[in-house]
């Protein structure tokens, strides 16, 4: 099992891809995007077909992951801190973090624009409204705060669009998972400074960031809000930790550790869900590229 991952140097200034095996701890290759930009990771990505469509904070990029070749990119005028993707039902959802909102594209290699939804409209009650003029090149900024919601990731059951919102101020809006449809809350009193979310075998599993967990719902798949935390994954590692997949019963999250301004690696924690047992690793520098930060791992399946 092999895993293609968007990664990011916020030290270095640097974004791209690498094709890592996490067992083995090597990284087997890597591409070093060049782009004339203040900032320039790559942040969140999905594989589709023999693409990885990644965004780094102002365009998506589309890397052709079987000739190992960086081909196009695209962007919108609301482009501002992009995170997470999702392709569902033949549509590309891009967490468009800098305006609290989830932009949704038509014919995901071509992007058509189809819809936006803004979290802050879904649930007034918890989430305070902002004024945003749409004509304004929110693309051509390094970041448009303050954040109402900071949406991270998004991920989908068969009625719901569930996202997870997250502020590291911890300001009263933090720590939110939201079904977007409806603006139920799946926590109940509790917050959680929450950045992933992410569906395996019908459970909910969520990083809880600076606590070094994750927090597991059982058979969340289509049970109502709000629902009280299964179990607690403890990591067994301070550290910043998001960026997860889960792959045969195994949890891979890594810490990023790019906010303490200065060069340093990734680390990665391999979790049997089954067993209980942990290995945590020191990824590798490769060509002198110190990638500090991940957000969305995929499984890149053998074929």
């Amino acid at each position: 099992m092999k895993l293609i991952i968007p990664v990011e140097s916020i030290v270095q200034n640097k974004g791209g891809v690498i094709l890592y095996d996490p067992h083995e701890n090597k990284i087997l290759k890597q591409y070093v995007h060049k782009k004339d930009w203040i900032r320039c990771g790559w942040r969140g990505g999905k594989i589709f077909g023999d693409y990885l469509i990644a965004t780094d904070w102002s365009y998506l990029h589309y890397f052709n992951i079987k000739d190992w070749n960086y081909e196009k990119s695209f962007t919108q005028n609301t482009f501002n801190d992009l995170h997470y993707v999702e392709i569902y039902n033949d549509l590309l959802y891009i967490v468009n973090t800098g305006l609290d909102a989830i932009e949704i594209f038509k014919k995901p290699m071509n992007p058509k624009f189809h819809e936006r939804i803004f979290i802050f409209d879904t649930n007034k009650k918890i989430f305070e409204k902002r004024e945003l003029d749409l004509t304004r090149k929110y693309n051509k900024l390094l970041k448009v705060k303050p954040h109402s919601c900071h949406p991270n990731c998004i991920s989908f059951d068969n009625n719901r669009i569930i996202v997870t919102c997250f502020d590291k101020k911890q300001k009263r809006n933090s720590g939110e998972v939201i079904d977007i449809n409806t603006g139920q809350r799946l926590f109940n009193k509790t917050n959680f400074d929450c950045h992933d979310g992410i569906y395996y075998k019908n459970s909910f599993y969520l990083t809880w960031t600076r606590h070094a967990t994750i927090l597991k719902f059982e058979n969340l798949w289509n049970k109502k809000f709000p629902q009280k935390v299964t179990k607690r994954i403890r990591i067994g590692k301070w550290g910043w930790w998001r960026g997860m997949v889960i792959h045969d019963d195994i949890i891979y999250i890594f810490a990023s550790d790019g906010y303490r301004k200065r060069k340093t690696t990734l680390r990665l924690a391999i979790i049997n869900i089954k067993t209980g047992d942990k290995q945590i690793k020191k990824l590798p520098i490769l060509d002198n590229v110190y990638w500090d930060t991940v957000y969305q791992p995929n499984i890149l399946e053998e074929k």
